[in-house]
């Protein structure tokens, strides 16, 4: 029963209602819809695909590092001042350092806050890291004796159902045509986990610039429903 237990805290992690506000990131989609190059299914699922394109070099390729430094502290540190260097975008920065550290105290809370994933707390509150949501969602999964092909899994999932989810709201489309695009990019999900279970640390934050310069733009936007 171990296993199935903790596949259930591993998908408590990533879910939507687990209140760490990761909902509320839009990763650049709500510019893109206001200078209107998104406005139907097709442009949604054309914005996935780009996405995913990069996945692997960006969040997903820093959760699959994290996982494997669970007991590397040194390179812990590293990819901890790597992700906050190449997160070029303000709010995609900052967000991931508050979801960190939301998910990091509701973890404490729930008295499964172990190992790598309490240093790497501890270091935050030291301020000798910066602390970023993949990083501790790696350790997460690592710690409770996960897969990293299913921490992966589970994790690229919820970013996707996020974007999907905003993006249904954002254009808007129907609940059933997101699900649509969602499914449609299965495929490419997988894609990128195999990806990011071979990302090098040198690759990480290839590619993605027109994600961050939208980023960059949402954030001066006139009204918006959703940080970067």
């Amino acid at each position: 029963m171990k296993r199935e237990k903790n596949l259930l805290y591993m998908l408590q992690s990533v879910d939507a209602f687990f209140p760490i506000g990761a909902f509320t990131l839009s990763n650049g989609l709500e510019d893109y819809v206001a200078e209107e190059r998104i406005g139907s299914i097709k442009e949604l699922q054309e914005y996935m695909e780009g996405f995913l394109q990069i996945f692997a070099y960006n969040d997903l390729g820093i959760a699959a590092l994290g996982f494997q430094y669970e007991k590397q502290p040194e390179k812990l540190l590293e990819l901890d001042a790597l992700t906050n260097a190449i997160k070029g975008a303000r709010e995609v920065r900052v967000g991931s350092n508050k979801m960190c550290s939301r998910y990091l105290k509701a973890r404490e809370a729930m008295g499964d806050l172990n190992g790598a994933l309490e240093w790497y707390f501890e270091q935050i509150k030291a301020r000798k890291a910066v602390g970023f949501h993949p990083i501790a969602i790696g350790l997460y999964g690592a710690s409770i004796g996960m897969e990293l092909e299913e921490v992966l899994t589970m994790y690229g999932y919820s970013v996707l159902s996020a974007i999907v989810n905003n993006g249904v709201k954002l254009v808007p489309l129907s609940q059933l045509e997101g699900q649509r695009v969602l499914f449609q990019n299965m495929d490419g999900l997988e894609k990128a986990v195999k990806q990011a279970m071979q990302v090098e640390v040198q690759e990480l934050g290839v590619s993605g610039t027109a994600f961050e310069l939208h980023c960059m733009k949402h954030e001066h936007l006139y009204s918006r429903q959703y940080m970067s």
